[in-house]
């Protein structure tokens, strides 16, 4: 242990093991060294042990805390995982006592889940406790699986610690494994996540005691106090669920922790979730929109009804006290048959408008519901039968029913909730068809959406919306490299300043120039002073909180401002796969490689298909000599995106690091011919010479970037992709040429 990790120093301490902060020699990383205390070592088979540890190691789950590595020096056992910021749920309860009760739920299932998939791997915890339980980011991560098992197993058969039972903490432990019965299943940690979950809401334990002997009396009587008796506003079925999860019989649990995890969510409450920082006072009321179904039988106006569904999540986001869930995150429900309850707990969000939309000649149907989550009443529906030039009046109609029926305070001066951005329905509906295929993010659809744009400014010059819209697809494209970025952006800048010069306060147009100043004119000052003027007139904004971040605050080294932002944009938007990716990408930033990998798997188990988090996570792999795995992440990630040249390149230096050089190589000559046909941006060729320790072709590459000017310029500063030529003066120029 000595050769490879380096303690620090004892960071904690727990009923099993001394834990310790130490540097990873090897990775060059923090870890956290779990070191078995002498007196349970003594009793223990290192060989058994290992086996055991080796078992729970294979678990990868995002709520689950890897192992990374095990051993015995000097009769030492130890085993070590990744050092993760944060609290442990001892430490909130600590803190706090009680937690809210969407709160307690949410971290519970997410318990249930990481249980759920280690019992099916044969894998049962047998110490579930606060102490156990991180909390990162808000979310619940489990640590130490299968430590218990491991000493358990380890032991002689018949043998038990100094308090006459298993491996456990008494608190929580099953009454099967306090009077050491030798075979335990997921029943088990069950019953102990029942007590946690207890002694979340309620503020102590199910069951107490002055002394063991008399905690394992009140555990035999099996009789705890009821949940609502002790707090108020508990559902029944979450409490049934709950206590039910804690009984004392096995049998008289739910058989598999899934279905207590059914039991616990279907009857969870649909509270919107705590805002954090500078939102919390302002949380009051909160809603999603949904994207309204089209019923008008024509597969392509489709767009229609969705961008009717973001018009109406704007005018409500206007308004002071309402919390408005963004787009990607409302919009992940399109064409799912979900029940209005798991919305809202998905969600976080009080409240949900559903609608559809209908189509006939020159006419509208619009059709809307505004539901509450908790009971599942419509709270308002309306129908509404207008000519299609009408749609703005509806929209107004709509949002002001809704403010009335959820008695939000408007702003006395805003008289109207809707602005009409264009009197021309025919350039309304090409700026909707344009939005639409701009939100699927693909290089050809932001292409189609172009087209649709330029056709609604065609036929109204002063639609200032769809100039937006132009420049934030060429945006897209630039950071995409689907072409030259100086090209592109320069076009982002002129779509822009029309809109301003037509909307001076449009907050789309302000946040896209401010992209435009940072990635084009490297003008700090002046992006910073457009993201804040877009933020001041449009808070709930989630791309402006993104942009700002990624474009401007991590260049810049301004990380902990960065992670606000980014964590503003995550409420807004919490289903946002490209959010909730950005905000790995910054640990990555950061060199906090494990936290980020922590994060990007946390992405992927959501979004699957998501290959911008396959690809991050292949480089963080990479930076911290994880060849294997980031090979097989980066190949993936190839596969999702049609062999991109930003994945291709992250391959081909992922390959040249674990000396597969020949590999590498091959895919360096396919990107230099494939940019003999397209674009492939310059930063891209370099740092794969750089990875293959061609110094001056590297170089040669990013002189020629920076003449280009291309997007990815203020950013390389950060990428490890570039360590191997960072202390080069040309390198340094050109950062100096773009950062100042």
């Amino acid at each position: 242990m000595g050769e490879r990790y380096a303690l620090a120093r004892e960071i904690g301490r727990g009923g099993m093991a001394h834990i310790f902060l130490a540097h990873d020699r090897k990775h060059d990383r923090p870890v956290a060294v779990k070191v078995l205390r002498e007196e349970v070592a003594a009793t223990v088979a290192p060989e058994r042990f290992q086996r055991e540890i080796e078992m729970a190691a294979r678990l990868q789950h995002p709520h689950i805390v890897p192992i990374y590595d095990s051993g015995d020096a000097k009769s030492l056992l130890y085993y070590v995982m990744p050092f993760i910021e944060g609290e442990t749920l001892r430490d909130r309860l600590a803190r706090d006592t009680v937690l809210p009760l969407d709160v307690t739920v949410r971290l519970g299932l997410e318990v249930a889940e990481a249980l759920s998939y280690a019992h099916s791997r044969n894998v049962v915890h047998r110490d579930i406790k606060p102490e156990n339980i991180l909390l990162f980011r808000g979310h619940a991560m489990v640590a130490d699986f299968g430590i218990s098992t491991a000493v358990d197993a380890s032991t002689d058969a018949h043998a038990t610690h100094a308090d006459g039972m298993g491996a456990g903490t008494p608190t929580y432990m099953s009454p099967e494994q306090a009077f050491g019965e030798l075979t335990t299943d997921g029943r088990a940690d069950l019953y102990s996540l029942g007590c946690v979950l207890y002694e979340m809401l309620a503020g102590s334990p199910p069951f107490t005691g002055k002394t063991l002997m008399a905690l394992m009396a009140a555990k035999s009587a099996g009789v705890a106090e009821s949940l609502e008796a002790r707090v108020k506003g508990v559902p029944p079925h979450v409490a049934s669920a709950i206590h039910r999860a804690f009984a004392l019989s096995p049998d008289d649990r739910f058989a598999e922790i899934a279905e207590f995890a059914d039991a616990l969510s279907s009857a969870q409450p649909m509270v919107p979730l705590r805002a954090r920082g500078r939102a919390e006072a302002a949380q009051g009321v909160s809603i999603a929109v949904l994207p309204f179904a089209n019923q008008s039988g024509v597969p392509g106006d489709d767009f229609l009804g969705d961008g009717i569904s973001e018009d109406l999540m704007y005018a409500l986001s206007r308004l002071p006290g309402l919390r408005v869930v963004a787009r990607t995150s409302a919009f992940a429900f399109k064409g799912r048959a979900v029940d209005v309850r798991a919305i809202g707990a998905e969600l976080g969000v009080s409240a949900v408008l559903d609608g559809s939309v209908r189509r006939q000649g020159e006419r509208l149907r619009i059709t809307t519901d505004l539901i509450d989550v908790v009971s599942g009443f419509t709270l308002w529906s309306e129908r509404f039968d207008r000519a299609q030039d009408d749609v703005f009046a509806v929209q107004d109609e709509i949002t002001q029913a809704i403010v009335d029926t959820l008695k939000v305070r408007l702003l006395a001066d805003t008289p109207r909730l809707v602005d009409t951005p264009t009197s021309d329905f025919d350039a309304y509906e090409s700026y909707l068809k344009g939005r639409f295929e701009w939100n699927q993010r693909t290089e050809s659809s932001m292409g189609r959406g172009m087209e649709h744009l330029r056709r609604a400014v065609a036929a109204d010059p002063r639609f200032a919306l769809a100039h937006s819209g132009l420049a934030d697809a060429h945006i897209t494209l630039a950071v995409y490299g689907a072409a030259r970025a100086d090209t592109l952006l320069a076009e982002a800048r002129s779509a822009a300043e029309r809109a301003l010069a037509i909307a001076p306060a449009l907050a789309e147009a302000l946040t896209a120039r401010g992209s435009v100043r940072a990635l084009l004119d490297h003008d700090w000052t002046g992006a910073e002073r457009d993201y804040v003027q877009a933020l001041t007139v449009r808070e709930q904004y989630a791309t402006a909180h993104q942009w700002y971040a990624m474009h401007l605050l991590a260049p810049r080294e301004r990380f902990a401002e960065a992670r606000a932002r980014l964590a503003r944009a995550r409420e807004l938007d919490p289903l946002s796969a490209p959010i909730a990716t950005s905000a790995a990408i910054l640990r990555q930033y950061e060199r906090d490689h494990p936290q980020a990998i922590i994060e990007f798997r946390l992405v992927i188990a959501q979004h699957p298909a998501f290959y911008l988090a396959h690809y991050a996570m292949g480089s963080s792999l990479s930076a911290l000599g994880e060849h294997a795995e980031a090979v097989e992440s980066l190949r993936r990630a190839a596969l999702l995106s049609g062999d991109s040249p930003e994945v291709l390149s992250a391959l081909a230096c992922a390959l040249a690091t674990a000396k597969e050089k020949k590999e590498a190589r091959t895919l360096q000559q396919r990107l230099a011919q494939t940019a003999q046909s397209r674009y492939v941006s310059p930063v891209l060729l370099a740092q794969v010479h750089a990875a293959l320790g061609e110094t001056g072709i590297a170089l040669d590459h990013l002189d020629r970037a920076a003449e280009m000017k291309c997007a990815e310029l203020p950013l390389i500063h950060l990428r490890a992709a570039f360590d191997s030529v960072r202390d080069e003066p040309r390198f340094q120029a050109v950062v100096r040429s773009v950062m100042g």
